[in-house]
């Protein structure tokens, strides 16, 4: 091995033994990252770490699985000097009942960051395969892999993006009320139509690349009319914002994805009224119109309610095709109108 590399492991802390089995299982580079991302030794166990940080085992617990993670084993050595530091940064100053806001962050920090990872690991393992795929060795690859990875530019990118989305927060939610979970808000949700017949019946490497495009059509566009994506569920996308926002993302949506022939067509339900504002999630009735609505719509069309339309029906670049009352699953009969642009 390099001289390089193993030095690399031992400093941070990685023992010869656990090199020596990186080597013979053929998952050196793997080593090479995961102590890049969490240098240090395993000494302490669940209780341990929790008595250095100052803390109690079952808040200690109760942290690690608000991050996603099952508990560790009573007695094993998990735990390094950097896991003391953070824990005994999180409960520093938190009294007794502002554990649960502790956990309630941890979960919400925990759940966006993963998806993150996810991407970040994508990358990872395309760059390690493309170096094995070129002749080099395990060895050669962890070395490469961590010349390629600039640490410091990826937490600077975080901090960044953490600083943006913070400040849009704090602005919308100080413009409620300080007791008030009810925003009044529009929420769409759009998804491909047949998506689910399609992914059968691609290769996986295209279906990548389609999810791949709608995702940043999705994105860009609902960004773009000043609308903000909450959450992606499969094919599915869910946004919020104003009305008219909502309602021109939703349109454009279905209008560019058109555009784009490996993408099939886009359906889309809108709808506004109160809604219980959680997490950076939305929750209540509305929700459940806008997505029962998209599941009824066809292709290439947006759908909205009666309600929708009395908040939108001043605005002459928009058309409201009455379609006549639906039922809508747990909702009753809805009067629904199929929504387009004035050109």
């Amino acid at each position: 091995m390099p001289s390089q590399l193993r030095a690399f492991l031992r400093e941070r802390g990685a023992s010869d033994a656990e090199i020596a089995r990186a080597e013979a299982d053929d998952w050196l580079p793997l080593l090479a990252i995961d102590r890049l991302l969490m240098p240090g030794e395993g000494r302490y166990d669940v209780d341990e770490v929790a008595e250095r940080a100052g803390t109690d085992p079952e808040t200690a617990r109760r942290l690690w699985r608000a991050m996603g993670f099952p508990d560790v084993a009573p007695g094993v050595p998990a735990f390094t000097d950097r896991d003391v530091e953070v824990l005994r940064t999180a409960v520093t100053g938190v009294e007794p009942l502002d554990v649960a806001n502790l956990l309630r962050m941890a979960r919400v920090l925990s759940s966006s960051l993963s998806r993150v990872a996810e991407v970040e690991a994508d990358f990872i393992a395309d760059e390690m395969h493309r170096l094995r795929q070129s002749g080099l060795d395990d060895e050669q690859v962890g070395t490469q892999l961590l010349d390629e990875i600039d640490w410091s530019t990826i937490q600077e990118l975080v901090d960044y993006v953490h600083r943006l989305q913070l400040r849009a927060a704090v602005w919308r939610r100080l413009a409620r009320s300080d007791d008030d979970t009810m925003v009044d808000l529009a929420i769409g949700f759009a998804d491909l139509s047949g998506f689910t017949a399609l992914s059968v019946e691609l290769e996986p490497q295209k279906l990548g690349q389609l999810v791949s495009r709608w995702e940043t059509l999705a994105f860009d566009t609902i960004a773009e009319f000043n609308a903000r994506v909450i959450k992606t569920i499969g094919d599915e996308v869910m946004f919020a914002g104003l009305p008219g926002s909502v309602a021109h993302a939703a349109l454009a949506l279905v209008r560019r994805a058109s555009g784009y022939p490996e993408l099939p067509p886009v359906r889309a339900g809108v709808a506004h009224g109160p809604l219980l504002a959680r997490d950076g999630d939305y929750y209540g009735p509305v929700v459940n119109l806008a997505s029962r609505l998209t599941d009824i719509a066809r292709r290439g069309t947006v759908l909205a309610p009666e309600q929708m339309h009395q908040a939108l029906k001043a605005d002459k670049s928009l058309s409201w095709e009455p379609i006549g009352t639906r039922h809508v699953r747990g909702m009753g009969d809805v009067m629904v109108y199929e929504l387009h642009e004035n050109s």
